[in-house]
């Protein structure tokens, strides 16, 4: 088993196996075609860009003042979350591979916050995918979907423990 985070003076070591740096890589890519258009998205027309880029204004009756805030903020929010996607993959670039095949990488704080950032653009996006709603009953095994939501539970742990890492929290 692999001992995950291990608390630094600047910031936090973590370790990742081999498949687990790949399919980082591999959702970082699929997430990076929800920030590749120029043009806000037209609502509705996908569930998954609709919850990455949520609503200002929720009253229908002001679709011309939402219209007027997307083009005004949607380069510059897609923008800012392509870069945090990609600060992901630069750490992971930047990781040493140990003798047991794990990936090592050093995170400062500014490395952590990037890191939440886009494990949690990355679970919104599969979270849609998935319909993961507040109350469900539990996945089972042979459940289609069982290793989908195996990838969003270890997601929710790794944002969890960097979460826990910037608190503070030694447990």
């Amino acid at each position: 088993m692999i001992e995950r985070f291990r608390r630094r003076t600047r910031g936090v070591e973590l370790a990742l196996a081999p498949v687990e740096v790949s399919l980082l890589r591999q959702l970082v890519a699929q997430l990076e075609e929800y920030f590749s258009e120029d043009a806000p998205p037209v609502r509705g027309e996908d569930p998954v860009r609709d919850r990455l880029f949520p609503r200002a204004f929720l009253d229908p009756t002001e679709d011309a003042a939402e219209a007027d805030y997307q083009s005004v903020v949607y380069s510059d929010l897609a923008k800012e979350r392509s870069e945090t996607a990609q600060a992901l993959i630069a750490t992971l670039d930047a990781g040493t591979v140990r003798r047991d095949e794990t990936l090592s990488v050093q995170l400062s704080v500014e490395d952590m916050e990037r890191w939440i950032g886009a494990l949690n653009d990355i679970r919104l996006a599969l979270g849609v995918t998935l319909e993961i709603k507040e109350e469900m009953p539990p996945i089972g095994e042979d459940d289609p979907r069982a290793a989908e939501f195996a990838v969003y539970d270890w997601l929710t742990y790794l944002q969890g423990g960097l979460v826990a890492v910037l608190m503070g929290d030694e447990s």
